[in-house]
């Protein structure tokens, strides 16, 4: 059974770095749409079909910036791992323009009920975590319940941390805008953690119990049984026609 690349203390402070530095250019991606587009947009509380279509649009480029360049940095700093790096930024790029046609209904009823910025926010948190998974999916199948399971537990720290915020006061404008950096950093602050104490596991007990290939519940043992029936059932019958 191959071994697992050990994650070093620098590959956990490069990858927290791409984390940020990607969220952060997803963040001046939304911020030069909106700029760019503010002329037009319509003042007040009045709401149209171009606003709407902004509003999407900022949503869109900004997510896509955030999970690209997130996934190119860290492909490029932790390639030993993560050596698919075309594979992994096409399928992050046609997800990501799945799940954009995928939410325009969703935003056309947040705008009827005021309710954008949470669209927005759900938009990024579920781009971001399929993101990660792709990510960790393609670096290694064997290992791919690790990235599983450390996307997950991002995500959901993600999620109590945002609701943390917005119960303590937080503006959704601002907690929007802050998004995106802190939850890609996020996602490399928990997935790097449980990589690391996976590590330790593993170094102390001998059990990769995260590797696809270790048989937990006994299915060797099963499928053993399932051979022997079937080489028994074989020779049987092979004994009826021999008679």
């Amino acid at each position: 059974m191959d071994q697992k690349r050990p994650l070093t203390f620098s590959l956990f402070f490069l990858r927290l770095l791409s984390g940020i530095l990607g969220g952060v250019a997803g963040t001046l991606a939304l911020f030069v749409i909106y700029f760019l587009m503010q002329n037009i947009l319509p003042q007040g509380e009045a709401t149209s079909s171009l606003s709407v279509f902004v509003v999407i649009i900022m949503a869109f480029v900004g997510t896509l910036t955030a999970n690209t360049v997130t996934g190119v940095m860290i492909t490029f700093m932790d390639n030993e791992k993560y050596n698919r790096r075309k594979t992994t930024i096409i399928h992050i790029f046609l997800f990501n323009l799945i799940l954009f046609f995928i939410t325009i209904p969703l935003y056309l009823l947040g705008v009827a009920k005021g309710i954008t910025n949470g669209i927005a926010a759900v938009h990024f948190l579920l781009s971001a975590f399929i993101s990660a998974l792709i990510m960790e999916v393609l670096a290694g199948y064997k290992y791919s319940l690790l990235g599983i399971y450390s996307a997950a537990l991002g995500m959901f720290v993600s999620i109590g941390l945002a609701l943390a915020l917005i119960v303590g006061g937080i503006k959704p404008e601002v907690l929007l805008f802050i998004a995106m950096p802190a939850v890609w950093f996020i996602l490399q602050v928990v997935g790097g953690l449980s990589e690391l104490i996976y590590d330790n596991f593993v170094r102390l007990y001998g059990i990769e119990a995260l590797n696809v290939q270790t048989d937990l519940g006994g299915d060797n043992e099963i499928e053993k049984d399932e051979e022997d029936d079937d080489e028994d059932e074989n020779d049987e019958e092979g004994e009826d026609g021999e008679k």
